[in-house]
């Protein structure tokens, strides 16, 4: 089970610097720890984060307009795992390391990426490919517009263990959306203006089971036809249902059920594996959910706004990268706004309100205590009561 940084260290981040005390940077430079944001806007950073194990990043306590990291990626390694990253933006895009990601998950296992926006990489956007890696989900998520400067803009590679993605968006990346390996579900989601390949089933002789459903493949202004779902191979084996395509491009939703999976194996009974989603949409239902819900989306930034507005274009807007300066939004990254954090006297990451109104003393510090008796910590049920989860 995936806990982040449960009974760990609550640590503040308190300004907007690459790195020093107070940073992002330094917040998850040590494990076993719950991150909440005394700021809201943008964090640019000139190099690569690494990501330490047993981290919670609780982006929606971020005040504002929430929390843009830009200008290179995160780094998810051997120094990692048990992390819980929610309600952020990643943004990597030129100036980012050649040849690398805006996510890499190199290493480790149990991570759990929850109404992320990622984009920009300048090798995979969101990339998972290395050896031991396992548990892995993705859920209300955007993948979108990997940069084209040096002619590789995909969505990335998904190759591992058991992993999982749900109700999400990849957008606008020329590849691999993704390019998908090994023991998966792929629930509920969207694909919306690929160019040469969609959904590439395995493209390998090794085995791969998924179960496909609910999902929506909607062809944009640069995707080729009868693209949607490329690679396909006897070894990989699908159990399909759902699944809808819109290939014309006519501005109007109208997509066909799918039915052929060209030469990948179709089974008829769903695998057992891997997260066993019970809460399933119809492919209808979840594209209207991802137009609402998907990625950092307490406040939407003026980069998945537009991305967004590709979607409800239905086949007529969306275009493939040659950098972030393409969407001609002022600083790539538009304004986002700072806010002001609630009061927290014993910097227990729970204001003194809620903690108030729980019966909690506002200026002792119990984060890890679990007045409820439920297995959840107090900030926990804090973090989810932000976000409309749970009983608050």
């Amino acid at each position: 089970m995936t806990s982040g940084g449960r009974l760990g260290e609550v640590v503040h981040v308190t300004n907007l610097d690459d790195a020093g005390p107070g940073s992002f940077r330094d917040a998850v430079s040590q494990p076993d720890r719950i991150v909440v944001f005394d700021v809201g806007g943008v964090i640019h950073i000139s190099t690569r984060i690494v990501v330490q194990e047993s981290i919670y990043v609780a982006g929606q306590t971020a005040p504002g307009g929430g929390i843009t990291i830009y200008g290179n990626g995160l780094a998810f390694n051997d120094e990692s795992g048990n992390n819980i990253i929610r309600y952020i933006r990643i943004r990597m895009g030129k100036d980012g390391d050649s040849e690398k990601d805006a996510v890499a998950i190199s290493a480790n296992q149990d991570y759990i990426f929850d109404h992320v926006s990622i984009s920009w990489g300048r090798d995979g956007t969101l990339d998972v490919n290395g050896s031991g890696i396992d548990n892995l989900t993705f859920q209300d998520s955007i993948i979108a517009q990997g940069i084209n400067n040096t002619n590789h803009s995909t969505g990335g590679l998904m190759q591992s263990g058991k992993w999982s993605m749900i109700r999400s968006l990849y957008i606008d990346n020329k590849t691999r959306n993704p390019k998908a390996r090994g023991t998966h579900e792929f629930i509920n989601s969207v694909l919306y203006n690929w160019a040469e390949h969609g959904y590439i089933m395995g493209d390998t002789t090794g085995l791969s089971e998924c179960n496909l459903v609910g999902n929506y493949f909607i062809y944009g202004p640069s995707s080729n036809a009868d693209s949607h779902i490329t690679g396909t191979t006897p070894e990989f084996h699908v159990y399909a249902d759902d699944n809808w395509v819109d290939s014309n491009k006519n501005g109007v939703l109208d997509g066909i059920l799918l039915t052929d999976y060209k030469t990948a194996t179709v089974e008829s009974t769903p695998f057992d594996h891997p997260a066993g989603v019970t809460d399933k949409l119809s492919a209808l239902d979840a594209l209207q959910h991802v137009i609402d819900h998907v990625g950092a989306s307490i406040v939407r930034d003026e980069v998945d706004e537009l991305l967004i507005s590709q979607v409800l274009s239905y086949g007529t807007e969306g275009e493939i990268l040659n950098t972030e300066d393409d969407n001609g939004i002022a600083g790539n990254v538009g304004s986002v706004a700072g806010g002001t954090p609630p009061p927290d006297s014993d910097r227990d990451g729970m204001p003194d309100d809620w903690e108030a109104a729980r019966g909690l003393d506002p200026s002792a510090a119990d984060d890890a205590g679990d007045d409820d008796d439920d297995g959840y910590t107090n900030i926990e049920e804090y973090l989810s009561c932000l976000v409309g989860e749970g009983d608050c």
